[in-house]
């Protein structure tokens, strides 16, 4: 793999790029990073042309101060960097939890430079659950850390086969993300994904769209799922009945399987 860092230190690598082949541009999760996808690395690796990131302030991207550097439009911006970095006039857009609303954004934002869009455990009426009022909360109280010190540096990748099989509240799990991306990312991260509007994605959305959730999912109800996959046109729904929220991790064989047959047996 060959990694590097765009301008303003978010971090990318991807594979040996052939000639001919598709691109896949690959989004991670709230407090995660890139290394969440190396499972995929190896299985889609030999077919496509695989680009992978650290979301701003995530793994070994750049941690800033600033506030309003994590804004939902800059981070969908560094998609659009990466496609001009390297030259992508139209790739597929592959996201999961936090990262497929940051896709959806994207999509809805650059419609013309996506091909095929995957959604994996998405959400995209964050503001309409009861799970809102949760995260409402929590942000009241999370908000204390922006007087706090803040030291500007890049984390690490975790190791995610440690966490295989864990359930969406894994204390361990959840303890080395925001440990390694901080509090404070963490908290502007959560803030800017309430704001998306999903009802404004899904008008003019005509691309092959592929939405995988787990029916057990505590964190993003599947339910929500089914209801964007009904509003869209050419929408392909999968519920795995025995996955949660980290289906990417806990669910790749099957998760895999179904990307696989979407991106080689679109809906038309």
């Amino acid at each position: 793999m060959t990694e590097g860092y765009l301008e303003n230190g978010v971090y990318w690598r991807h594979n040996d790029f052939g000639p001919g082949r598709e691109t896949m541009i690959f989004v991670h999760g709230l407090s995660g990073s890139s290394s969440a996808w190396i499972p995929y690395e190896e299985k889609f690796g030999k077919k496509f042309n695989l680009l992978f990131f650290d979301l701003r302030g995530h793994g070994k991207s750049v941690k800033k101060t600033d506030g309003g550097y994590y804004a939902l439009e800059n981070i969908s911006g560094d998609i659009a960097a990466l496609a001009e970095r390297f030259k992508l006039r139209k790739f597929i857009l592959v996201g999961h939890s936090l990262g497929a609303i940051l896709a959806m954004d994207f999509a809805r934002r650059h419609k013309e430079k996506v091909s095929r869009l995957i959604l994996l455990a998405p959400n995209y009426r964050t503001n309409k659950t009861w799970r809102a009022k949760i995260v409402n909360f929590f942000l009241l109280f999370a908000g204390i850390t922006e007087p706090m010190p803040f030291e500007e540096r890049i984390g690490v990748h975790i190791d995610y086969r440690r966490f295989f099989g864990t359930g969406d509240w894994d204390a361990g799990r959840m303890y080395a993300d925001i440990r390694n991306t901080s509090l404070k990312v963490y908290y502007h991260c959560l803030r800017e994904a309430k704001k998306f509007d999903g009802e404004k994605f899904i008008a003019g959305m005509d691309m092959p769209v592929l939405i995988v959730h787990g029916r057990k999912d505590t964190i993003f109800p599947a339910a929500d799922s089914a209801r964007l996959a009904k509003k869209m046109s050419n929408a392909r729904l999968e519920i795995l009945p025995a996955a949660n929220h980290i289906l990417v991790i806990n669910n790749f064989r099957e998760t895999g399987e179904i990307m696989e047959d979407f991106l080689f047996n679109p809906p038309r």
